[in-house]
């Protein structure tokens, strides 16, 4: 059994990667995590945006690589990550969770892999041109632009993720990527615990453990089997839930926080509309949503509630971001 204090010495030596956090970017953050030891971190960076936009958000992001260097470093490579935990700084990957910024031109994708955008989400919610997003009226599949998307990122050593993805267009994704290079869900929560549309079921996250993918689990307490009363024991609990399906080394942490974003604001309004602008696809731009892990700046206490869950010391390192750093290694050796 690892105590609560040894836990937090672990904590301290291991390298914790977050899949995914939409946070209001500012140096605030950037101390958070610092002050949370978060080694690296997965960071939306587009989500509506177009080419011109999307390009702009990559500027916005080099120029605070530059203004913030005793803090953040960005990250091409999971050597990039690791050097980061020796130089006492926050790796990040920039990321999307839509594949809206390449609009209809695969040759984009080359621009922004080699910009630095290293992980993007199919789609958000809704259809574009390569699938359904999962609140879609009908789930219409992987298309045909979609496959050589898919194939392309494949090649580029770019993620795919499917966390916000339709379950057709989940599972022809998870079938048809290349061999060796599966995708992921960067942050999702079982719906084996709690039946809800954006949960991925119990026979997907198996599909994905079968190729190799990835599970990321989100601390997003509506979707959690004890909704907004969820605490971060539950949170660890959702863990083991997946780690039942898929074994231990295919399992990690994606957030998806929030930090410094109102609810209500214009950001969320903004996410949570169709484009950006349409029609409003869920109602969390302005309810009430309870994130268990708590402000980033206190992460270790993840490390303190796997101890009292009876977890190993190797589990907890695999699970707070070796797992994460395997997984990314695979896909961005090309």
């Amino acid at each position: 059994m690892v105590s609560e204090a040894e836990a937090r010495d672990i904590y301290k030596s291991a390298i914790h990667f977050d899949g995914l956090n939409i946070c209001n970017f500012s140096r605030t953050i950037f101390e958070a995590w610092s002050s949370g030891g978060i080694t690296g971190v997965s960071c939306t960076i587009s989500i509506w945006e177009n080419f011109r936009n999307s390009i702009a958000q990559v500027v916005q992001w080099k120029k605070w690589f530059e203004e913030h260097s005793d803090l953040i470093v960005q990250a091409h490579s999971v050597a990039d990550i690791r050097q980061a935990k020796k130089d006492g700084r926050t790796a990040v990957i920039l990321s999307w969770q839509n594949t809206a910024g390449i609009e209809d031109q695969l040759d984009y994708l080359r621009v922004f892999r080699d910009l630095g955008v290293r992980k993007m989400q199919l789609t958000y919610n809704t259809q574009n041109y390569s699938g359904a997003g999962y609140t879609e009226l009908k789930d219409s599949g992987l298309t045909g632009f979609g496959r050589e998307a898919v194939a392309e990122m494949a090649k580029l050593g770019i993620v795919c993720d499917l966390s916000h993805v339709g379950p057709q267009t989940s599972r022809d994704v998870i079938e048809f990527a290349p061999e060796g290079k599966p995708p992921c869900f960067s942050h999702v929560l079982p719906a084996g615990m709690l039946e809800h549309p954006r949960n991925k079921s119990d026979e997907l996250v198996k599909l994905i453990g079968e190729k190799g993918g990835f599970v990321g689990l989100s601390q997003f307490g509506p979707h959690m089997a004890k909704g907004n009363d969820s605490t971060i024991d539950d949170y660890v609990t959702a863990l083991d839930y997946v780690i039942g399906l898929i074994g231990e080394d295919l399992v990690g942490i994606g957030s998806d926080s929030s930090e410094e974003h109102g609810r209500p604001s214009e950001f969320m309004a903004w996410c949570n509309s169709d484009k950006g602008y349409a029609r409003k696809l869920t109602p969390w731009g302005s309810q009430k949503v309870v994130k268990p892990l708590g402000p980033l700046a206190d992460r270790a206490k993840l490390a303190e509630a796997m101890a009292r869950a009876g977890w190993s010391e190797v589990k907890m390192r695999k699970v707070l971001g070796e797992n994460w750093l395997a997984y990314l290694e695979k896909i961005f050796e090309h």
